[in-house]
């Protein structure tokens, strides 16, 4: 089929997606379900959706009132900022946005990368990666947000995330205070059967690993280096045993200077003990220093070296950049409210325009054919973005004109860099593709 043909069909696709999600009708459904739309008023939640849509991921928003001026200069209409202040401060404006964000999530899910039909990788339905990122909100709103570091930020949220590789979005996002204990927020164990899922060291837990090896589910955790289980077997890169290491509680001054592939024995309780592997790579410190990555898995040796299992747990670096791109591109960071309706809904709002943004990307990649940068996506969104909005609110045909040029302006300004590298050391070093590709 040639590319023209596969463009059309995507720009089809995605226009009808976009549509169910931030189309008028749905919007407004949306809307009186959750309460925030009671009656007509001149600031339509639509146009106010696309507004902070346009203003939080095509620009630097800093004020509300750029949202507000994003909003007049979409409808053409000359609203002042109190009307709209108001609107905004709603208890259930937090409640609309987090709605949409999460039909937006639903709804524009779709495969970006896969395993190769004999990858090791294949066997599992599902890569996850789960971790959280803070920010500070406006030292006012401290007592419903309150942050860890009660001098330096006493207002701070923490949005824990869990992330699908092979869909390149999340699946499930929560805001909590920033003081509140992370590893509550982490998926269930009975939830990751035939999965996989990668942690890093604040979710290292004995009970974890147990619980989710017995739902048949499957781990790679960065642990901690005051972690004491008590080795059992030990090898080294190339299976050799090493005898010297079995019996002895780890302890990193005890290892060799190279990977090791330990099994271990880590007490849960009086009645319960955890039996598991774990992968200490060795890193080269500063000054000669002996450094190591402590890596807890439960996939088998038999299938997984020692050295795939490291290389696996550099996906988790995705959703690191995730994070950054909201921070950077996305406009997550504290606006200068003392409402907590509004900080919570634009942080859902600056979600919501991510989302947007990747699915965008994806869309284009599959119809192009050519594997896409999402942060260099994000990052120029102004040049595409609001063009597609404009015609959200507008008409069905010039939406489909608008994401035709955006997929033009993509493939030529927006394509990975390093192809090789993403095949060698990158996401795609265990036996993935993009999705599509042969």
């Amino acid at each position: 089929m040639p590319k023209r043909d596969i463009a059309t069909i995507e720009a089809e696709a995605i226009s009808k997606k976009l549509a169910r999600v931030l189309g008028d009708a749905e919007v407004e459904k949306a809307a009186r379900r959750c309460g925030f739309l009671r009656r007509r008023r001149e600031i339509s939640p639509a146009a106010l959706l696309i507004a902070c849509i346009s203003a939080l991921g095509a620009g630097a928003a800093a004020w509300l009132a750029d949202i507000l001026r994003t909003f007049n200069a979409f409808t053409g209409k000359a609203v002042r900022y109190k009307p709209f202040h108001n609107q905004l401060s709603k208890k259930t404006f937090p409640i609309f946005m987090h709605a949409m964000l999460e039909q937006a999530l639903t709804k524009l899910a779709a495969p970006v990368i896969e395993s190769l039909p004999k990858g090791k990788l294949a066997q599992f339905e599902e890569i996850l990666c789960h971790d959280g990122t803070s920010f500070a909100l406006k030292d006012t709103l401290a007592q419903k947000w309150p942050g860890r570091f009660t001098k330096v930020t006493p207002a701070a949220v923490e949005l824990h995330v869990t992330m699908s590789v092979l869909r390149d979005n999340p699946v499930a996002i929560t805001l909590a205070p920033d003081k509140e204990s992370e590893r509550p927020f982490a998926p269930k164990a009975v939830s990751l059967k035939n999965r996989l899922i990668l942690e890093d060291r604040g979710f290292e837990e004995r009970l974890g690993f147990a619980d989710t090896h017995e739902a048949g589910g499957f781990f790679v955790v960065r642990g901690k280096k005051a972690c004491r289980p008590i080795i059992r077997s030990a090898r080294d890169e190339n299976g050799r045993r090493l005898p010297h290491l079995e019996g002895k509680r780890l302890k990193w001054r005890i290892l060799p200077r190279h990977l090791v592939d330990l099994e271990i024995e880590w007490q849960i309780n009086a009645r319960r003990t955890y039996w598991g592997r774990l992968v200490a790579i060795y890193v080269e410190g500063k000054r000669n220093r002996k450094g190591y990555t402590y890596l807890h898995t439960n996939l088998p040796r038999t299938t997984f070296t020692a050295h795939e299992v490291g290389k696996i747990y550099r996906l988790r670096w995705q959703i690191e950049l995730l994070f950054k791109e909201w921070k950077s591109y996305a406009n997550l960071h504290k606006f200068d409210t003392a409402k907590s309706p509004i900080a919570e809904g634009l942080i859902w709002a600056s979600l919501l325009a991510a989302t947007i943004k990747r699915a965008m990307t994806h869309a284009a990649e599959r119809a192009c054919g050519i594997p896409l940068s999402t942060q260099r996506a994000a990052c120029s969104a102004k040049h595409f973005l609001d063009a597609i909005l404009a015609s959200i609110l507008e008409s069905a045909a010039s939406l489909l004109t608008a994401i035709r040029s955006a997929f033009v302006f993509l493939a030529e300004n927006a394509p990975r860099a390093h192809l090789k590298r993403d095949q060698r050391t990158g996401r795609l070093a265990m036996g993935l593709r993009h999705a599509g590709t042969a």
